[in-house]
């Protein structure tokens, strides 16, 4: 007895721990969340999925009112859904009667090639009927979509008036053809403007960083820099002032150095003279009195070294 006692007192204190152990499960576990089950079902549809992302919303809603959020998305993943199951069936009724069509070259042949096999004949006639069927289901998708889906309404009436010429379907083509080209046109104006301003905001760079070599007196990179310009914007009239400027300035550099290399020539400083002149050299690559002058001092600098090892060899041998 004491036995039973004590495994009933056992029982119903598991069955009181367990219960609270429930109860605290239940107070700790979170109630979804309204944005969590928008934005999975969001995801959801960004992925053509619209029916299970309604189903997720639906479920969430279950237990209370539908918020604004809740029935503005339901009513938009139900329109795209619609719209999605259209295309679809379009694009499938697109295919289904290319195919057919595609048969009707075949049955032809094979009533002229077996005339006494009449059932080739009635199979023509099947398709023939059920073309025309199609082509006014062609008719109804092409005037369906030409407002929001310019393609693929260009695709249906393009098949239905293959099938039958419709004066109402070829008004419709014509009219999608001349916004197919005023759209190829507006794209081509939004690609230039682009172009266009990515040009106009390289040049702007280079001229700035231009003008930063001026100040910071790195005439020879300014140069280089403003070419670079000029070459991608031949009348950019601020690029040419700049480089005439850059020019100038270096040009009296120029002659300085050359004048300067002149007197250490005359003053027998022969490897200054060429130092001197190589700097100006380097400035301007083209200029021909630079490069004489150099030559000119390294051939006096080549005699008088040929003068000392004769002088040397001299010595050495009386």
């Amino acid at each position: 007895m004491k036995l039973l006692l004590k495994l009933f007192i056992a029982y119903l204190s598991l069955t009181i721990i367990t219960g609270c152990q429930l109860i605290e499960s239940k107070k700790t576990t979170p109630a979804p969340v309204e944005d969590n089950a928008l934005d999975k079902s969001r995801q959801l549809a960004a992925k053509g999925r619209y029916g299970e992302a309604i189903t997720l919303l639906d479920r969430a809603s279950a237990n209370r009112n539908l918020s604004t959020a809740y029935s503005k998305e339901l009513e938009s993943f139900r329109d795209q859904q619609k719209t999605l199951e259209e295309e679809l069936n379009d694009q499938l009724l697109i295919s289904n009667t290319s195919a057919l069509k595609n048969q009707l070259p075949i049955l032809t042949k094979l009533t002229q090639a077996s005339p006494d096999k009449p059932h080739y004949y009635e199979l023509l006639q099947e398709t023939q009927e059920t073309l025309l069927s199609m082509q006014k289901a062609l008719s109804e998708c092409a005037w369906r979509h030409f407002k929001r889906n310019n393609a693929l309404s260009k695709d249906c009436l393009t098949l239905a008036l293959s099938l039958k010429q419709d004066k109402a379907d070829q008004n419709l083509m014509e009219h999608l053809l001349k916004e197919q080209i005023q759209y190829k046109k507006a794209v081509a104006k939004e690609e230039l403007a682009t172009r266009e301003q990515k040009w106009k905001k390289r040049i702007d760079k280079n001229l700035a960083e231009a003008k930063r070599l001026v100040e910071s007196g790195q005439l020879k990179e300014a140069r280089l820099a403003l070419n670079l310009v000029l070459k991608e914007s031949p009348k950019n009239e601020t690029a040419k002032k700049l480089l005439a400027d850059v020019k100038r300035t270096l040009k009296k550099y120029i002659e300085n150095l050359l004048l300067a290399g002149d007197r250490l020539y005359r003053d027998g400083e022969i490897e200054s003279a060429k130092a001197t002149w190589r700097a100006a050299l380097t400035l301007d690559p083209l200029d021909l009195r630079a490069r004489e002058k150099i030559q000119r001092a390294q051939r006096v600098l080549d005699n008088l070294e040929n003068l000392r090892k004769t002088n040397k060899d001299g010595t050495k041998n009386p």
